[in-house]
C-alpha cells in the first residue's frame, strides 16, 4: 500500500462538496497512517505541494450535465480530459483543470493520479450528504481500498519455482 497519497477536495460544511473529506473519515481507521491522507479545502495551490510527485487518489465532489446524483466518475487524470469546473468557491479561484495545467507548467504533477469525482446536487452550506452521495461513498472508499491492495511496478511474476 505504500506510495500512495489520498487527497480529498472540497468542504465537509457544504452538503455534498463533503464526500472528498467523508472518504477520508471513512479510510482513516483503516489505513492507521500508514497512507497520507490529505483534506485541502480547494487550495490549489497547495494541492501542487500536496500531490506533487506522489502517487495520489483525489476524491472530489462534482455537478456533471448528463449524470445523476451519486455517480461515480474515474478518470486518469494524467491521461484523460477533466472537465473545467463552473466553481468558483477554492481559495485562490481555480479549479482542478486548472491546477493540472499549472501543474504542467510549473513542474509539479503527481506520477500518477487516480480521480474518483462523486456527482452531487446540493452544495449548501449546513447541509448534510445527499443519500445517493453517501451510497456513493461507500463504493468509491472500496475501490480506493482495492486499487490501494494491487500490486503495480511491472507484468506478473510467471516463474514458478
Amino acid at each position: 500500500m505504500s506510495g500512495w497519497t489520498i487527497i480529498s477536495l472540497g468542504s465537509r460544511f457544504r452538503g455534498d462538496d463533503g464526500v472528498g473529506p467523508y472518504v477520508l473519515d471513512r479510510l482513516r481507521g483503516r489505513f492507521a497512517g500508514r497512507v497520507p491522507l490529505v483534506e485541502n479545502g480547494g487550495d490549489m495551490p497547495r494541492l501542487l505541494q500536496d500531490w506533487s510527485g506522489r502517487w495520489v487518489c483525489l476524491v472530489d465532489a462534482v455537478i456533471a450535465e448528463g449524470h445523476a446524483v451519486g455517480d461515480i466518475i474515474r478518470l486518469d487524470g494524467l491521461v484523460e480530459a477533466v472537465a473545467p469546473s463552473p466553481c468558483t468557491t477554492s481559495s485562490h479561484g481555480l479549479n482542478l483543470a486548472e491546477a493540472l495545467e499549472m501543474g504542467k507548467v510549473v513542474g509539479a504533477l503527481p506520477a500518477r493520479l487516480e480521480i474518483f469525482a462523486v456527482c452531487g446536487a446540493d452544495f449548501t452550506t449546513g447541509t448534510a450528504l445527499s443519500r445517493a452521495v453517501k451510497s456513493a461513498a461507500a463504493s468509491v472508499e472500496m475501490e480506493i481500498l482495492e486499487l490501494l491492495a494491487t500490486p503495480h511496478g511491472g507484468p506478473e511474476c510467471t516463474n514458478t519455482p
